[in-house]
């Protein structure tokens, strides 16, 4: 092991040998969440760690650390033994987060269930993980039921909260690259598939969100997003727990709901999708002098229309805003923009952060220049290291993951993402990128969120279709929407169909359900 040059300090990178590849990592960071917890006992212990206003409860560093080591041993007295799956069917609270330490305390790989999925949905998820016990919160036994099958069900709350013991400080610690947890995605393809996460990932983000956004001991983080996903327990609780800051859980979400409880329990920083901005916008409480005390606010997963960043900005002006582009696949973030570099880096999710490579490659596989389109690729130490089961991996030889995702560096390395390489449209042979266009179509001002999807043409193989959302107050015409992105990109970009909508759907992750798009759009549509 070296140190490198790029950085000193907290900061200081580290060549390490991850899945036998050289790669850059901190050489300060969490190297597993038992001993992130640990270590966090020696300053924090007494402190507030996790309130959970559904129980009524407030524990502190040293309770959650009792409640793991309780919930491991109850874990293991089912016969269970490192290695094998527990999945938990439970909403967010103290329960649903007990039960990912715990798991990795144990040695076993904690299953995240959605809570509001169908049983089909949790059968399938079920079969993909087979695991050894599934936790149930009693409200959702009925679902539980008819999705179990053989798997053994028991009370989460019981198995998770009903015997604390004292923490054996010392214990042996899991593996960094050893899998704790499996998160749940469909991808592109449709069927559920399981990331799996390593120690190592997860200790990367903690080290990189308390950094980068400064967090301490005062902070606290309203969690609405399930602590099964990597914006719950990854970018939110792990890095209050390195910092001797504090979170509160939302059982269910709805922007009053999140509002009310950032108010009441005096958070001071969000972790969103950019489609919750705009929920919150329709929120009175979303202003001061209510949230006074927010002072940063996380977000990623799809593109944020400027116009809302904007509006955000206006009832907020303390909020600062970090745009993060990242995958479940790699956890921590690929590229970052903070706020500051945001106005003269408009559409762009920033430069590759410290410890990740980031290179776009063409489709003959060569390494395309700056300016030119080609997918995104990824090295990292918090990439994972593959799929649960016989899902093809998607990393290459070398380490590098094939994101999918189509996108572009400009001279200073500042990337901009076109969208996923399955979304692209072929019109005529000429390739358009739906991002480009929904970027185009929102630089009239008139709209706060746009939509493109590749519609079938009997003539050009493809049309562009744009569904789009008016901004509040504007009367937007079709006629000026379509100027605007044949201005910018060209005709052969311009949107028809284009209809203007109430919302564009979405699914649970808070992205564009494209394929829902595409239905709203072909009845309207007129073969060119």
């Amino acid at each position: 092991m070296r140190l490198t040059s790029q950085q000193a300090g907290p900061d200081a990178l580290v060549d390490e040998d991850v899945r036998g590849v050289r790669q850059r990592c901190y050489a300060d960071r969490p190297r597993d969440l038992v001993g992130l917890l640990e270590d966090a006992l020696v300053l924090s212990g007494p402190a507030v760690l996790l309130v959970d206003p559904t129980l009524g409860t407030t524990t502190t560093y040293d309770g959650f650390a009792a409640a793991v080591e309780g919930a491991a041993q109850a874990l293991l007295s089912y016969g269970l033994v490192p290695g094998d799956r527990v999945a938990l069917l439970v909403r967010n609270g103290l329960a649903a987060a007990v039960a990912i330490w715990a798991c990795a305390r144990a040695g076993l790989l904690h299953v995240g269930l959605p809570a509001d999925a169908p049983p089909g949905r949790i059968a399938d998820l079920l079969a993909l993980t087979t695991p050894g016990l599934l936790l149930v919160q009693p409200d959702l036994a009925a679902v539980a039921r008819e999705a179990a099958g053989d798997v053994p069900v028991a009370d989460a709350e019981q198995v998770l909260l009903g015997a604390p013991q004292p923490w054996r400080a010392g214990a042996p610690r899991p593996d960094e690259d050893a899998t704790y947890c499996l998160i749940a995605t469909s991808g592109t393809t449709g069927h559920p598939k399981a990331v799996r996460v390593t120690g190592r990932m997860a200790g990367h983000a903690a080290a990189f969100y308390t950094r980068t956004l400064g967090l301490g001991p005062t902070d606290r983080t309203a969690v609405h997003l399930p602590f099964a996903w990597v914006s719950g327990h990854i970018t939110q609780l792990a890095p209050a727990m390195l910092s001797g800051g504090s979170v509160v859980t939302m059982a269910t979400f709805s922007a009053a709901e999140l509002v009310r409880t950032a108010r009441v329990h005096a958070a001071t920083w969000f972790d969103v999708v950019p489609s919750i901005f705009e929920m919150l916008l329709r929120d009175s409480g979303f202003a001061l002098p209510g949230l006074a005390g927010v002072r940063l606010a996380v977000f990623g997963g799809a593109p944020a229309p400027p116009g809302t960043l904007d509006r955000v900005r206006e009832r907020l002006p303390q909020l600062r805003l970090f745009d993060v582009y990242a995958l479940s696949e790699t956890c921590a973030p690929v590229t970052c923009l903070p706020d500051a570099e945001a106005l003269r880096r408009p559409g762009s999710v920033g430069r590759p952060v410290a410890f990740c490579e980031l290179r776009l490659v063409g489709p003959a596989g060569a390494v395309v220049a700056r300016g030119q389109a080609g997918e995104v690729q990824v090295r990292s130490p918090t990439t994972t290291p593959g799929y649960w089961g016989a899902e093809t991996s998607p990393l290459l030889t070398d380490g590098w993951l094939r994101t999918g995702d189509v996108g572009r560096l400009d001279v200073e390395g500042y990337l901009y993402v076109g969208g996923r390489a399955v979304d692209l449209i072929i019109r005529g042979g000429v390739n358009i990128y739906p991002a480009e266009v929904e970027r185009a179509l929102l630089s009239s001002g008139l709209l706060s969120d746009a939509a493109v999807v590749g519609v079938p043409s009997r003539v050009a193989g493809q049309s562009v279709g744009a569904a789009v959302v008016a901004a509040p107050g504007a009367t937007p015409d079709t006629g000026v929407l379509q100027r605007a992105v044949r201005d910018r990109l060209g005709a052969h970009a311009v949107p028809r169909p284009l209809r203007i909508v109430q919302a564009l759907p979405r699914n649970r992750n808070g992205k564009v359900d494209r394929t829902a798009v595409l239905a709203m759009l072909v009845p309207a549509s007129d073969p060119a």
